[in-house]
């Protein structure tokens, strides 16, 4: 695993090169699952006018998205400069003003204590060299009252299988994205330990994919469950959720 946070950067650098050659659109803001779980939080009270904060905001696609569709007055980070490259084209394209980007490393975030209504960071902590200190800091720049929304994989599921095959022959981990530089295989409940430990008052988790099984030739999620409007079985199922949304209160 990487300790060093300019190795991390230098090859986290590649990485984002590698993955944009193909897939980018400046002229396209794409939201993923792990997006859509975050809004649906976010738009339970009005953002208008509150000061917000994406950390691991990679191509900028859902800062922007909130600064085009809901006013938000948000700032996007990332260790990335091709990625913050990407991110302020698409600001130049949709004309998203109230939205800023620029460089910045999640473990020593240069912003001021308190600084934030709203501190948002999608499937970014699987990928930092040391995630605690990652979370200190989002403790750290959040306002007294304010609320931490935060993404990450979990693996109390039939994905810990595959972990433990790539384990044994040698292979390397690939949750979706291609082989990352550094990756994390949390866990939900170790997650909600790291939110108290940096000084959270109340942390709550949300899941909705839940993985049961694992077959050798079939697409990962042909034995999944994508949603239940049962309170019982979401109940039942939340320990085998794929992805884990966290709400933290300061």
């Amino acid at each position: 695993m990487i300790q060093n946070n300019q190795d991390s950067r230098e090859q986290y650098e590649e990485w984002h090169i590698n993955y944009n050659k193909n897939i980018v659109n400046k002229d396209e803001l794409k939201l993923m699952t792990w997006h859509k779980t975050v809004l649906d939080i976010l738009l339970k009270d009005n953002i208008t006018g509150k000061k917000m904060l994406e950390v691991g905001c990679g191509n900028g696609d859902f800062s922007n998205y909130l600064s085009l569709h809901h006013k938000a007055a948000i700032t996007g980070v990332d260790f990335s400069n091709e990625s913050i490259k990407i991110a302020n084209q698409k600001k130049e394209h949709f004309n998203t003003i109230t939205a800023l980007f620029d460089v910045a490393d999640a473990e020593k975030l240069p912003f001021e204590k308190e600084e934030f209504d709203i501190v948002i960071s999608c499937e970014c902590l699987e990928h930092v060299p040391h995630p605690q200190k990652m979370i200190d800091e989002l403790y750290r720049v959040v306002k007294k009252g304010g609320q931490v929304i935060l993404t990450t994989e979990n693996y109390s599921n039939a994905y810990a299988y595959y972990i433990a095959f790539t384990k044994l022959t040698g292979k390397k981990f690939d949750s979706g994205s291609s082989v990352q530089p550094i990756e994390h295989f949390f866990v939900f409940w170790r997650i909600v330990k790291k939110f108290k430990k940096a000084g959270f008052k109340k942390v709550q988790t949300y899941s909705k994919q839940y993985v049961l099984l694992l077959v050798p030739g079939k697409a990962p999620d042909t034995f999944t469950i994508k949603e239940t409007q049962s309170k019982f079985l979401r109940f039942l199922l939340k320990p085998f959720g794929r992805r884990y949304t966290y709400l933290a209160i300061k």
